[in-house]
């Protein structure tokens, strides 16, 4: 139950599902993330998932790189990533660390806009 309460994925569609990340996250939470993104797209066969980053406030570098990790293995799996709520600080850190991976990444500014595209417009 408290995984569950770590990494809330919430379908909105068959298709699409909502991740919404809030506080801090660490190496466990990241595996847990992983663990539990990675077994819902197999189970379910999402195409769409809307990772929701405006409750993080800062992000360790090793933490960018595991999300970028799952992006990567998301995309394998068939699943489109929207990221949304991205802060500035962030943005700022994903630049100087030299990650990159707006290739495999919608990114709009709110959940709101996400759910605009991919549900109001489907």
């Amino acid at each position: 139950m408290v995984e569950d309460l770590l990494v809330p994925i919430i379908p909105v569609t068959p298709s699409v599902c909502i991740l919404p990340l809030i506080g801090k996250m660490d190496e466990y939470r990241m595996e847990t993330l992983e663990d539990k993104v990675l077994s819902h797209i197999g189970s379910s066969r999402i195409d769409t998932l809307i990772i929701d980053l405006s409750g993080v406030l800062h992000m360790e570098l090793p933490i960018l790189k595991h999300i970028t990790n799952l992006i990567n293995g998301m995309s394998m799996m068939g699943c489109k990533t929207v990221v949304t709520g991205l802060r500035p600080e962030i943005v700022k850190q994903i630049i100087r660390s030299g990650l990159a991976f707006e290739e495999r990444v919608i990114a709009k500014a709110t959940l709101e806009q996400a759910l605009d595209d991919f549900l109001i417009r489907k």
